[in-house]
């Protein structure tokens, strides 16, 4: 049996690489220019184009002779636009520029909707942070969905009554309802909207609230005047059952399930559930999915684990079609109780507060990783409407190339960010960044640099290996702009090779050349120095390097002097005693290890001031003693007890 645990999931930005910066609505599309010649080289200056610049046109307006072309993936708006209009024989170039209808949904709570549209309301008691949203409106400005486009959701069954949902449903064209006959042969009798798997029967109407709830968000029917809208606003749902009244199900009842979907035509399953325990006959029907095309979007789960060591199935099988999804807040943030892992959670999207449909024509608020899910499932239906040419593989790298980077999703998830809806749609890849350089700053540190050579990356990605027959592996995601990085916690006298490139939701840019530097001999830490006695000051430090030849101890009197080694003591000693020193003196200490061919860097540096030698109390500059000689005596004389001192004149 299978507790559901409720998931939420998130959307991550893409920055289009000829497009304006992602806080600003794209002001034309990506990839396209209209462009006229003049009328006697019309011909000839298509095939120029296509032959020489991979430029393809689109159509040709017959009244204006204005072509609609289309840029390969690798060349910019910008770029293309220099192109043509240094060409004489162009009359005019131009980006093919948006004219926008408003198409914020006219729906009754979309207010509520924070995790698509988010501009600080307040919702269900809480306020939020602008835009810490999924850029839905934006993205609806491309596109609302697509009804060729089927969503199987795995789950409670759906309330396919519901107005916000029901234009929605998926409608078996094989089936005549209500006849009693399996007219498609499917083995499902009147299977009109999908099936149920736990009463085996026709009808997978939500005797729980869940599935209705989690269909609402991912494709509630949009701009409709009444309830909410989903992430698409047109797609169709196809309605599987296996979870009963209580939430609860069998992984048999799952992979019926899971097979209905890929033998009725599926492109995405959302699956809001999960648990602690590994399944074949599970991972055997996931794959299957994959093999036929269908992206798998699972929650990762709501117990605050690592799924990286305590593993949580569906989400966590490493099966390719998998996308598994944790959950952020009004803020940006991981929740207090959403799974993470860097390596097995890939993206985040809004998991709490969330408004959706409920059963009876109803709406409540819900959290956790289960409504996150269905988020990045209906985006999945967005992006795969708006084309139907993509595999579901193109699908899943749109996805994550495209988050927003988020520091509190950073070494929480795959790709460290949020799904965004718009930058889902770039189609230019970025241009590669170069020069890059990698300078050792101490035994555990290299400082990386680099040129950003693309205006459309959302993020860049920093591989690293050691040796140069080595495996490159992926040791962080930087925001957008940067182009240094300090890679830390090395090893000393060991040489690391990287390579950089960029990432939006197009893809990924060619690799930066490679750079690679040697981390020098750790220097020593934590020096303390210890005044002793009028003359001597014990010093003491921490040794971090393994293969030092020694420590070399080097000391100056005042702020401004100049240090000179006094010291060269054994390797693996930690402490020196620095002897023969004047009284009520301040000095200043380093230390730092060396080997064969190189200096460490040095140690902090540590001061300490010797005692100043007693007066005795006498008060006076003169001691006389009783035996009348009048003399004067060195205040650090000892007298015999007999003497009695006299005061001075």
């Amino acid at each position: 049996m299978i507790l559901i645990l409720l998931v939420i999931c998130f959307l991550a930005d893409h920055i289009l690489a000829s497009e304006p910066d992602s806080s600003e609505r794209p002001s034309y599309a990506p990839g396209e220019l209209l462009v006229k010649h003049k009328r006697s080289v019309r011909a000839a200056a298509t095939q120029y184009y296509r032959t020489q610049w991979n430029i393809s046109a689109l159509r040709t307006f017959r009244v204006t002779g204005v072509q609609h072309v289309k840029l390969p993936r690798w060349m910019t708006v910008q770029a293309a636009l220099e192109i043509y209009l240094d060409d004489p024989d162009v009359e005019y170039a131009e980006p093919n520029y948006y004219r926008r209808a408003s198409v914020t949904p006219d729906d009754t709570y979309f207010n509520r909707l924070w995790g698509l549209h988010n501009t600080g309301q307040y919702v269900h008691g809480t306020s939020g942070t602008p835009d810490a949203d999924i850029d839905a409106p934006e993205a609806w400005d491309i596109t609302t969905g697509s009804n060729d486009i089927v969503i199987a959701v795995v789950d409670t069954g759906v309330d396919y009554s519901h107005p916000d949902l029901s234009d929605n449903m998926w409608f078996n064209t094989g089936e005549t309802p209500d006849n009693e006959i399996d007219d498609d042969g499917n083995g499902y009798v009147d299977d009109v909207h999908g099936w149920d798997f736990i009463g085996n029967d026709k009808d997978p109407m939500d005797l729980h609230g869940h599935g209705t709830h989690v269909t609402g968000i991912a494709a509630a029917k949009g701009d409709n005047a009444i309830g909410i809208t989903g992430v698409c606003w047109t797609a169709e749902i196809m309605l599987l059952r296996f979870l009963d009244e209580n939430g609860i199900g069998t992984v048999a009842d799952e992979i019926s399930a899971i097979d209905y979907a890929i033998a009725n035509g599926a492109h995405i399953i959302s699956a809001s559930f999960g648990s602690d325990t590994y399944s074949q006959s599970e991972y055997n029907a996931i794959s299957r999915a994959n093999s036929e095309g269908i992206l798998f979007i699972a929650a990762a789960g709501n117990d605050s684990l690592n799924n990286d060591t305590s593993p949580f199935y569906p989400a966590s099988y490493n099966l390719p079609n998998i996308i598994s999804v944790g959950a952020t807040d009004q803020d940006d943030n991981l929740t207090w109780f959403s799974n993470y892992g860097p390596t097995t959670v890939d993206v985040g999207a809004p998991g709490v507060n969330i408004y959706s449909t409920s059963p009876g024509m109803n709406y409540q608020y819900m959290h956790g990783t289960s409504v996150a899910t269905p988020h990045v499932a209906g985006l999945a239906a967005l992006i795969w409407g708006y084309n139907s040419s993509l595999t579901h593989m193109e699908i899943k790298d749109i996805i994550l190339n495209g988050v927003d980077i988020k520091p509190s999703l950073n070494g929480k998830t795959f790709t460290g960010g949020r799904i965004n809806a718009l930058n889902a749609f770039a189609d230019s890849r970025p241009q590669a960044p170069d020069g890059l350089a990698a300078t050792p700053e101490s035994g555990s540190r290299i400082n990386l640099s680099w040129t950003d050579n693309s205006s459309s990356e959302s993020r860049f990605e920093i591989e690293r290996k050691t040796g140069p027959g080595g495996t490159y592996s992926r040791i962080a995601n930087i925001a957008a702009d940067e182009t240094s990085y300090s890679d830390t916690g090395l090893s000393e006298k060991t040489t690391y090779y990287y390579q950089v490139r960029a990432i939006n939701s197009a893809g990924n840019s060619a690799y930066s050349n490679e750079a690679d530097a040697t981390t020098i001999l750790a220097g020593p830490s934590n020096l303390s120095a210890v005044d002793s006695s009028t003359s001597k000051i014990n010093l003491s430090w921490a040794d971090n390097s393994f293969n030092e030849l020694g420590f070399k101890i080097e000391r100056k009197i005042g702020t401004g002097a100049t240090y000179s080694q006094i010291a060269d003591i054994a390797a693996d000693e930690t402490s020196y005693s620095d002897t023969g020193l004047n009284e009520a003196t301040t000095y200043y200490y380093r230390v730092h290890a060396y080997d064969t061919a190189e200096d460490s860097d040095y140690s902090n540096e540590a001061s300490a001031t010797t005692d100043s030698k007693s007066s005795g109390g006498g008060g006076g500059s003169c001691f006389i003693a009783t035996a009348g000689f009048g003399s004067c005596v060195d205040r650090n004389y000892r007298l015999r007890p007999s003497v009695r001192l006299l005061p001075p004149d």
